[in-house]
């Protein structure tokens, strides 16, 4: 009898040579695919825990976190996880534990970066087998490992080792694929060593060896890359021949994969490729005898299904296709709907920006545990206007909170230009997520209506003409014309017009193409349609004022089509160009520092220059909030028709998610506001998680008011990592009455949270404000320091924007330093930022801080007096800097907040030391040197004490939650000691 158990559902023991077995309760696991969800010096985050637990509840038989580095000069990624320092322990300890609960393995890959880590990133010189530079990571010249160095490295790997253990981490994968540093030592491209080192295996050798001793009965296995890529680099039969010399009776399984920095597209492979790319590779690993995973374009169910029934591996690695969705375990376990990778490699190439988002899914990677969207009251009806991929996921969206949802667009198709996309060479799996959304509107119900033009012009006449009680416009952005002498031609025609206009050709039924065609733009778009053309044979002219092709593409997203047009001799491509006239057959182009110059411009001539949001100085929440008004019910507008971010698929997925959540927002409630744009911005009362008492109530005069502490409030810099809707659940179970938000990073690496009006964050940290009552007193954090940018910002407009912020949060205070040379000029920025307050009931604090250049209590007194502001009290700064008590008891009057903090009575030695100390590492409050009774001693009973305690190793230890439970419990007792001495006089 044949069993009906899928092969991927088969449960995989693993375990060798009498070592504990370990046993998979099925096939699937997580590869070890790097996020960018850590913290910047190597800890795990709430908002990783939580990514990880979802796809061990979806099912999988092992999580894997990612390659994780062994030692600090190893880091090659700002959010990686490390496993460098004992410290790590705690926090990773916490999420097997949690993955345990779910029923999964937990798995963690060891690595190093070698040339790949750069100094920019780790903060260290980086090294390698030899001197060879990685161009792809950054060029910098590694330093040669000498032989005792490359010995303490295997001891960093066995080190690292003990501490997954420790950590609770079942499985262990050393990394020696993808160019990294064992990797590294394999390849005759970054290994030109002549001692020991100079053969392929010993250092691979050298790590098993020591990492085996170290967890003698850990489940160990090693990562593959059965080729690395380029021509001068290993060969699959050399690679083979490698691991035949590996010590494979030290290793429970060997996972396989592919590529190198050097060949990037073998590491996450392009939708061209078919799946299970790597299968016709596998077969050469049977030969040692040890369990196969595999990754590499697994993408489907049945791909899996055929790669482990019919042996080709023995579990299946998987990456993009769980990041899309977790649900994909259950397509693959129980045959159930899941929404599809498409292959774009957004993920892969945010990498180097930040948090690896998706295209298809919204809400994943965005520096948050994700925000739930509210359901909406029955019987909610919204109109969609335009199918592309915003309106389709908004329209999804606003289905499954409930609402009824009419989909309208003129188009013959769903998808709109996406359904383009789907067509060209290198996007073939696109088609995917066109297919996918028309099966979710039939699910959900979704009334599309194709062919269909409605006049968007008076919103509230079409919203009654539909019975909507909300409207959400994506109708897509404008095209810019032509723009030069002759554009009117009727050989001129834009691209996409001209693809629409003939099917035939990119379907290849007629089974002819055009013998040349001349585009104006090099965007992504130009990329796609020259690149499809070319391959069909059609001789291909470019001309763009782009320095690159298809700029606000990633790396890999062109990784294949940019390569084939530069070796394609019939394509000429002509950057930083600008075409000025066309007189039918020709193009008369400029350059800079180049005579005009025209060149034959064969066939038609398709202008491709991208997509542009409205015109106008109205930002998204002023068009929203007129467009609302008139037509008096909530109207959002999505994806390229106001987003002002590349005109790329992924960025209209998201604005399409975020703009479902604010019109959700406002039909889940009893008005009309669309979800941050408050009319009326309440303050929740100053309740006392404590006592209960009211903080702004006047006492019943029959009862006597009981002693009173002060009102306590949780900083953002105690969590810098938590989001602030968590922030405030976190605070309000803590026991602390308020919060300070944070609204804007204050350095390159830390993570942004948007909580301007209008934005999904904001109704959340509204909505659980009014649940839990908790309120935001300040907002943080600019740092002046003249040059008028904040962040690469205008310094006004990065203020206003946090003071609209902090309107709409309730907050009073707006956090400001000073790095400014001139106390004058600064003096000046601060009036103004005072008189801008005004309309916002914002004041700004000044904050004299020891490393910067307002960095006593009279310098800061001085200025807000200036200013007509206000000061914020640190006592960390004011310990640091040697403030009196004389100083502050002068200052009080101007003093609506006092940080609290502890630490040593020495301060560091540098400035450097300073600003770790005051970013990282400050003392809980009590358990240092600092006289904090007498710090507040002479600040009213009334002034609100904010908790400021960063520690990124405790909170990685202890979880976020008992942290602040920890700060309350420490700050109270402090607020109920008596004050005796002021120890800085």
């Amino acid at each position: 009898m044949v069993s009906s158990t899928p092969a991927a559902g088969l449960p995989l023991t693993l375990g060798r040579n009498g070592r504990t077995p370990r046993t998979l309760r099925n096939r699937l696991a997580s590869a070890p695919m790097e996020r960018n969800y850590g913290t910047t010096d190597g800890y795990i985050t709430e908002q990783y825990i939580d990514y990880l637990v979802t796809r061990a509840k979806a099912g999988l038989g092992m999580v894997t976190t990612e390659a994780t580095y062994v030692r600090a000069d190893g880091k090659g990624r700002t959010h990686q996880l490390g496993l460098h320092t004992d410290d790590m322990v705690p926090g990773l300890r916490r999420l097997t534990d949690a993955l345990h609960a779910e029923g999964a393995l937990a798995a963690v890959e060891l690595n190093h970066g070698g040339r790949t880590a750069q100094s920019a990133v780790s903060g260290f010189k980086n090294l390698a087998p030899s001197p060879v530079p990685c161009p792809t990571a950054g060029g910098e010249v590694p330093r040669e490992l000498t032989a005792a160095e490359c010995y303490e490295l295997v001891a960093a790997y066995a080190a690292a080792a003990r501490r997954a253990v420790a950590a609770g981490f079942d499985v262990i994968n050393l990394h020696g694929a993808h160019g990294y540093l064992i990797h590294q030592f394999m390849s005759p491209i970054s290994n030109h060593r002549t001692d020991e080192f100079g053969a392929p295996e010993f250092f691979m050798n050298l790590v098993i060896d020591a990492v085996r001793e170290s967890v003698p009965d850990t489940i160990v296995g090693m990562r593959v890359s059965v080729v690395e890529g380029p021509a001068d680099g290993i060969s699959a039969e050399q690679q083979a021949a490698i691991i035949g010399k590996a010590h494979l009776d030290k290793l429970d399984f060997l996972d396989l994969s592919a590529g190198s920095y050097d060949a990037g597209e073998w590491i996450v492979q392009s939708g061209e490729w078919k799946p299970g790319i790597l299968s016709d590779y596998a077969a050469a690993y049977r030969q040692f005898g040890l369990p196969l995973g595999m990754a590499g374009r697994l993408n489907s169910p049945a791909i899996i299904e055929e790669v482990l029934s019919q042996g080709t591996c023995d579990f299946v690695s998987l990456a993009r296709a769980i990041h899309a969705d977790p649900a994909f375990v259950g397509g693959v376990l129980q045959g159930g709907r899941y929404r599809p990778c498409i292959a774009c490699n957004v993920c892969i190439d945010n990498l180097g920006l930040g948090q690896v988002t998706c295209t298809v899914n919204p809400a994943v990677g965005r520096s948050r545990v994700p925000v739930p969207t509210p359901a909406v009251r029955p019987s909610s009806n919204v109109l969609v206007v335009g199918a592309g991929p915003a309106g389709l996921t908004a329209a999804r969206e606003l289905a499954e909170a409930g609402a009824r949802v009419t989909l309208v667009d003129d188009g013959a198709r769903a998808g709109g230009q996406f359904a383009l996309a789907e067509r060209m060479r290198s996007t073939p799996d696109f088609h995917r997520f066109a297919d996918w959304s028309a099966s979710e509107n039939e699910r959900l119900n979704v009334e599309v209506r194709l062919g269909a033009h409605v006049d968007t012009s008076d919103v509230g006449t079409l919203a009654r003409g539909f019975g909507a009680d909300a409207v959400v416009i994506a109708t897509g952005g404008r095209r810019p014309g032509a723009g030069f002498v002759g554009g009117d031609s009727p050989r001129v025609s834009d691209i996409r017009d001209w693809l629409t206009a003939h099917p035939e050709i990119l379907d290849g039924s007629a089974g002819v193409f055009p013998e040349a065609v001349t585009i104006w733009g090099a965007d992504s778009v130009a990329m796609s349609v020259a690149d499809t053309l070319a391959t069909l044979g059609t001789s291909v002219l470019v001309v763009g004022p782009q320095e690159a092709l298809a700029p606000e593409s990633g790396r890999r997203a062109k990784i294949l089509a940019v390569p084939r047009l530069e070796a394609n001799p019939k394509v000429r491509i002509f950057l930083s160009s600008t075409i000025e006239e066309f007189d039918g057959s020709r193009v008369r182009i400029s350059r800079a520092g180049v005579q005009d110059e025209w060149i034959e411009a064969p066939g038609e001539l398709l202008v491709s220059r991208s997509v542009l949001p409205l015109d106008g100085p109205l930002t998204l929440e002023q068009r929203e909030a007129g467009l609302s008004l008139s037509a008096s019910l909530p109207v959002v507008l999505a994806g390229t028709v106001v987003d002002e971010t590349p005109a790329i698929v992924s960025n209209a997925v998201k604005s399409g998610y975020d703009a479902a959540q604010r019109i959700a927002a406002a039909l889940a409630g009893s008005g009309t506001d669309i979800a941050g744009n408050v009319r009326d911005r309440r303050k929740f009362p100053a309740v006392s998680q404590r006592t209960g008492d009211p903080g702004t109530a006047t006492p019943a005069p029959a009862t006597p008011a009981p002693v009173r502490i002060r009102r306590l409030g949780l900083a953002q810099l105690s969590l810098v990592g938590t989001a602030p809707p968590d922030l405030v659940s976190i605070a309000a179970k803590a026991g602390f009455d308020f919060i300070g938000a944070r609204v804007r990073p204050v350095t390159p690496t830390e993570r942004p949270y948007n909580v301007q009006p209008g934005s999904p964050m904001l109704r959340e940290t509204l909505a659980r404000m009014a649940d839990t009552g908790i309120t935001v007193e300040d907002i943080e954090f600019l740092l002046l320091d003249g040059t008028g940018l904040q962040n690469g910002g205008d310094q006004r407009v990065a203020w206003l924007q946090m003071m609209e912020a902090g309107q709409a949060l309730g907050a009073s205070t707006l956090t400001v330093a000073c790095a400014d040379p001139d106390l004058d000029r600064f003096g000046d920025h601060l009036a103004q930022m005072t008189q801008d307050g005004k309309a916002y009931g914002i004041v700004p604090t000044l904050e004299p801080i020891a490393y910067q250049t307002v960095r006593s209590i009279p310098q800061a007194v001085a200025l807000a007096d200036h200013a007509d502001c206000k000061l914020v009290v640190d006592a960390l700064h004011v310990n640091r800097f040697g403030g009196t008590w004389a100083e502050l008891e002068d200052a009080a009057d101007l003093v609506p907040l006092v940080q609290l903090c502890d630490g040593p009575a020495s301060p560091p030695k540098s400035r450097e030391g300073l600003i770790l100390e005051s970013r990282s590492e400050r003392g809980v409050p009590g358990e240092g040197e600092f006289d904090l009774p007498g710090l507040l001693a002479p600040f009213p009973g009334d002034i609100p004490i904010s908790v400021e305690t960063p520690s990124g190793s405790r909170v990685a230890a202890m979880g976020e939650l008992a942290w602040a439970k920890q700060l309350m419990a420490a700050a109270t007792t402090v607020l109920t000691t008596p004050a005796f001495t002021w120890s800085t006089t």
